[in-house]
């Protein structure tokens, strides 16, 4: 029997320690129709691990057109794998986006309104102190339903991580870099029927990368004025 149940426990204690928790809370502000911002701050964790990152964000959107805005994001964080908060320069880093939503839906004038169907195509940099200036290209694509006199609204999603320059060859003659695909990122759960202006979200999901599978559970709130 303890053959059998010691490598269970080990087994639950790994897979709990894998798992990451992350919990962000934002403020948007809408100026028009056509603008609005949105502030963030996040935490994340492994279970087990401790403390990974902390970060501030701001993004900008502008509709273009109906079912097409464009957007552009700045995230600081801190960055650490351990049980503690320190902070150092090395651990900073910086983050740009630049990209483009589509709600499919909209565009097209197709389905209820209660259903949104959208795609996120997003390019990005990441910038920190000893480290290769990161280059991805991210698209994401997701869709939600507004459960009608019901407390949860299910959404689902799934987004694709291209790295521009993952590898750097240097050779006597030429310097060569090729890209790669170095994380999928699936989230499915659902939103929170809250009080007017509030967003609430409760997700699960799965990051699969190069050094393997973790899964993930996210909280999110929101609040727009």
């Amino acid at each position: 029997m303890k053959k059998i149940i010691i490598p269970l426990i080990c087994f639950a204690q790994m897979t709990f320690a894998q798992t990451g928790l992350w919990m962000n809370a934002g403020l948007g502000k809408k100026w028009s129709k056509l603008q609005r911002s949105q502030f963030d701050i996040g935490y994340r964790q492994n279970l087990g691990l401790g403390f990974d990152r902390i970060y501030l964000d701001a993004s900008h959107q502008v509709s273009i057109y109906d079912g097409i805005s464009i957007q552009g994001a700045y995230r600081l964080a801190l960055n650490e794998k351990g049980d503690q908060i320190r902070l150092r320069t090395d651990l900073l880093s910086h983050r740009v986006q630049i990209g483009f939503k589509i709600s499919v839906l909209d565009l097209l004038d197709l389905g209820p309104k209660r259903l949104t169907l959208n795609w996120a195509s997003i390019q990005q940099w990441g910038m920190q102190a000893n480290q290769t200036t990161s280059s991805i290209w991210r698209n994401k694509l997701s869709i939600a339903y507004d459960l009608k006199n019901f407390p949860l609204s299910p959404c689902l999603s799934a987004e694709h991580f291209y790295r521009w320059n993952a590898s750097v060859v240097y050779t006597p003659n030429d310097v060569i870099v090729t890209g790669a695909t170095t994380q999928w990122r699936y989230f499915f759960g659902a939103a929170v029927e809250l009080p007017k202006n509030q967003e609430l979200k409760l997700q699960f999901g799965l990051r699969n990368r190069a050094n393997g599978t973790q899964s993930l559970a996210r909280i999110s709130y929101s609040y727009q004025f």
